[in-house]
């Protein structure tokens, strides 16, 4: 039996260095806008650069992924702020900035998906 005990409301994610994020729950129409965004941003540096090494390709398809992702699930964040130390308003810029640090776009990426993976590795999926 499939037991379907996945997030339906926001919810928060600690993230490295006191950062924390409230995020949608990641369903199939937010992965699915994510992916399209993403692919969208590599089709387009690809038809620029038709010899673009293909290790850096798959690079930028996580990066673009997870910046995508983050762009259309985060809601509210906490610990982020400018140069001043003054709270830093949340845009879909400043969220790019963000997932522009690896460490804070791998902790998101594993944390956004970790309610997806439990319910696989029950044998729910």
């Amino acid at each position: 039996m499939l037991t379907l005990d996945l997030p339906t409301e926001p919810y928060w994610l600690d993230l490295p260095r006191g950062v924390r994020v409230e995020i949608r729950p990641v369903t199939t129409a937010v992965m699915a806008a994510a992916q399209a965004a993403a692919q969208r941003r590599l089709a387009a540096l690809r038809e620029a650069d038709a010899a673009m090494d293909p290790d850096l390709a798959r690079g930028l398809a996580f990066a673009f992924l997870a910046k995508a992702l983050a762009r259309h699930a985060v809601t509210a964040w906490e610990g982020i702020g400018d140069a001043a130390g003054k709270p830093l308003p949340l845009s879909p810029e400043a969220v790019e900035r963000l997932m522009d640090l690896d460490e804070m776009a791998s902790a998101f990426w594993e944390r956004a998906l970790l309610p997806i993976r439990t319910v696989a590795a029950e044998g729910n999926a």
